[in-house]
């Protein structure tokens, strides 16, 4: 849960002190998305099969999605804060 509130978190601070889309220009950044793609990939990897390494416990489909749409509001919040920042700018 919390890896997954600093990985939303992540892209607020890509444009942290701009009134930016945390998606402005995402796809131009190499390296972000291979920053990305390892969190992620290193998060599904250690909890799906870490087991007695890392204390871990495979989690289902639906419990992966609960966990990603429940912590993707830290982004959401960030946005609508851009967003706000946007429209009362002009």
């Amino acid at each position: 849960f919390f890896v997954m509130l600093q990985f939303w978190n992540l892209f607020n601070a890509r444009v942290f002190g701009t009134s930016d889309s945390a998606f402005k220009g995402i796809s131009k950044s190499y390296g972000m998305e291979l920053i990305i793609l390892a969190i992620l990939g290193g998060q599904i990897l250690i909890v799906q099969f870490g087991g007695a390494v890392f204390r871990t416990v495979p989690l289902d489909f639906m419990t992966w999605m609960t966990i990603v749409v429940s912590t993707s509001f830290v982004l959401w919040i960030g946005e609508l804060v851009r967003l706000i920042r946007r429209l009362t700018q002009k």
